[in-house]
């Protein structure tokens, strides 16, 4: 402020500052300054005409807005609160003037407050504090932390050096802390965890900052809520996922029989012939071999079937590799081809040659086709008038990465139906769960493609879904 008026006064601009004042007390206020000097005809000073306002509320009405506009845009950008507690402690500290803050968490099973993170300014020097605090606990009742967790409220401490119940004043007096303010993070009225802030100033109680620092709280209590909704969700699609691959598995016991069933036909006929060409008079070594290598070709086809109806039970987290997705669909017609022949069902597939591999999970992209062909299969059940064709296709997409699409010539869709389809739990069909469309579209979703449906010109429905291009062809 004087430096501003003696330059004014030597013939620079008129001043326009804001400064702040320390009372007595230790309370800060914040003052607007203005002013300009009338000169005579020679230029020199002759009077000087200003205003002095204190604008500590409308600051502090400023800075409170921007802290919780801070903390609210942290949140929304975040995906977890240890990703955004550095940020709202460095908030918190740069809009409202604290030098250092500390987030403390909440130990259920310990029953204690355990140190998270802490932020201090630059210019800020506590080393001593910052290493007491991390190696602290805090029961119900003691120090800053553990009073804002017994009380479920915003508690604040002109000065902690002279705070009977602070276990750290010691070394705050000498590294130069004083006032402190704490409040809870609170989810319904359980407390998740305390942050508290100091100032080397001593300050007196506000009321006004700590009702605004109770609404953080709530702020990051309801982050954590519904991040704790959202993996609970996550964790419901995976659960309901994994009933769906049984479920489909159930139904096509008769197929995978069937699958088994050859594979084991021909070792058990492979291996009473290698017994014949061994009981001769002459044993025919030759082909007696020829028939064990058989045996262990058919042993191989059989572990081959078993290993994939194993991978669509299993209960696993997706694990994206470069897919064959010609492999992936031959796969899972071989699963459905017994029932398609007893449905008199024609299986096609058109594959174009210039597919690359696709980056995806191989057991949660079959179970798409798997629920994708068995809509269409049942889709064709009632038809009797026309051929029941289901035709599967790949191709690469337009805007990127390979197109699949699951053609029939079933029953068709009702405009209506285009989108409700993968809702949860509409179905179509009598019984049905109304969850294998809004399974299959989340999975393809995770994937980072899309599915969609759209009704034939003549009959049926196709169902189209894309996948990113995991690597050039290796084939």
């Amino acid at each position: 402020m004087v430096q501003a008026v003696a330059e004014a006064l030597r013939g620079g601009r008129n001043y326009n500052v804001e400064y702040r004042v320390v009372r007595p007390t230790g309370e800060v206020r914040i003052v607007h300054s203005q002013g300009d000097v009338l000169r005579d005809e020679s230029g020199r000073p002759r009077r000087m005409f200003g205003t002095v306002q204190d604008i500590t509320e409308r600051k502090r009405a400023e800075q409170r807005l921007l802290a919780q506009h801070t903390v609210t845009q942290t949140l929304a950008e975040v995906a977890t609160l240890e990703e955004a507690t550095p940020h709202i402690l460095q908030a918190v500290c740069a809009c409202l003037d604290w030098d250092l803050g500390v987030l403390w968490s909440l130990d259920r099973q310990a029953g204690v407050l355990r140190y998270v993170e802490l932020w201090q300014k630059a210019s800020v020097a506590a080393p001593h504090f910052a290493a007491t605090s991390r190696a602290s606990t805090f029961r119900p009742g003691v120090g800053l932390p553990g009073r804002v967790w017994a009380s479920r409220a915003p508690a604040y401490i002109p000065d902690v050096v002279q705070d009977t119940n602070f276990p750290r004043a010691l070394i705050a007096a000498r590294e130069g802390l004083h006032a402190a303010c704490g409040f809870p993070i609170l989810l319904g009225g359980d407390v998740l965890g305390v942050m508290e802030f100091f100032s080397h100033e001593r300050r007196q109680p506000d009321q006004d900052l700590l009702h605004m620092m109770a609404t953080i709280g709530s702020q990051i209590g309801q982050f954590i809520e519904r991040k704790r909704a959202e993996d609970a969700l996550h964790q419901a699609q995976m659960e309901l996922a994994h009933v769906a691959r049984v479920v489909t598995l159930g139904e096509l016991t008769a197929s995978i029989a069937h699958e088994i069933n050859q594979p084991l036909t021909a070792v058990v006929t492979n291996g009473a012939a290698c017994l014949r060409w061994l009981q001769r008079d002459r044993p025919d070594l030759d082909e007696a071999c020829a028939a064990v290598q058989r045996v262990v070709h058919e042993g191989r086809r059989a572990s081959d079937v078993l290993t994939r109806i194993r991978g669509l039970v299993q209960r696993a987290p997706a694990a994206l590799t470069p897919l064959h997705i010609q492999e992936t669909i031959e796969e899972v017609l071989m699963l459905v081809r017994a029932e398609a022949r007893r449905q008199h069902i024609t299986l096609c597939t058109i594959f174009s040659d210039d597919v690359p591999h696709v980056l995806g999970d191989r057991v949660q992209v079959q179970q798409v086709l798997l629920n994708l062909v068995r809509n269409s299969m049942e889709a064709m059940s009632a038809v009797v008038d026309r051929p029941r064709e289901l035709h599967v296709q790949t191709q690469r997409h337009a805007l990127g990465g390979v197109l699949v699409s699951v053609k029939d010539s079933g029953i068709g869709l009702r405009a209506e139906e285009v989108e409700q389809m993968f809702e949860p739990f509409f179905s179509t069909k009598p019984g049905g769960m109304g969850m294998g469309l809004r399974i299959s579209r989340a999975i393809v979703e995770a994937h980072g493609g899309q599915l969609w449906a759209i009704p034939n010109d003549d009959h049926g429905a196709t169902f189209l879904f894309t996948l990113p291009t995991g690597a050039e062809d290796m084939g």
